[in-house]
């Protein structure tokens, strides 16, 4: 995979659940602090996702999917998981996913990528990420984040503080 076919992936499953989206196309975003700009610059107002490429003793792979700033408590995550996980190498990232090391993208994955959502995400109105590319940005309101899960075929675990 590559990030071309996962943004279509993810356009075509916000378009197939009838989400409401907003699409931005800018340079790369590749940290937090050019997150800013651009978050400034098209006046969005939603909360930065932050996507973590994980994998676990039994070789499966999961990305947690949180906000910016936000760390996991590897424990509660072996807890859940039943494995405890370590961050996966830029390397894998990509051949698993598709995507660009820095901008790791929450959805569209491979069916074996578990999901793991950060409870804390739904505190927020709308979230923020990348579909693939890292020059594409994709505002929704955090509400149809649970549409597309039902919709993904990954299995998907919450996680909670």
């Amino acid at each position: 995979m590559d990030t071309e076919n996962l943004y279509r992936q993810n356009i075509a499953l916000l378009q197939s659940t009838g989400i409401e989206y907003r699409e931005f196309t800018h340079e790369p975003v590749l940290s937090y602090e050019k997150a800013a700009q651009i978050r400034q610059r098209f006046n969005l107002s939603g909360v930065e996702s932050k996507s973590l490429f994980l994998k676990l003793k039994n070789d499966r792979y999961c990305m947690f999917i949180s906000v910016e700033g936000k760390r996991f408590d590897p424990k509660r995550l072996m807890v859940l998981l039943g494995s405890k996980p370590k961050v996966c190498s830029d390397l894998e990232l990509n051949e698993v996913t598709g995507c660009v090391p820095k901008c790791a993208c929450p959805f569209g994955h491979p069916d074996e990528v578990t999901l793991i959502i950060d409870n804390e995400v739904f505190q927020h109105e709308r979230f923020i990420y990348s579909p693939g590319p890292p020059e594409k940005t994709i505002e929704i309101k955090t509400e149809d984040i649970q549409e597309i899960l039902s919709c993904s075929p990954n299995k998907v675990f919450y996680y909670q503080d």
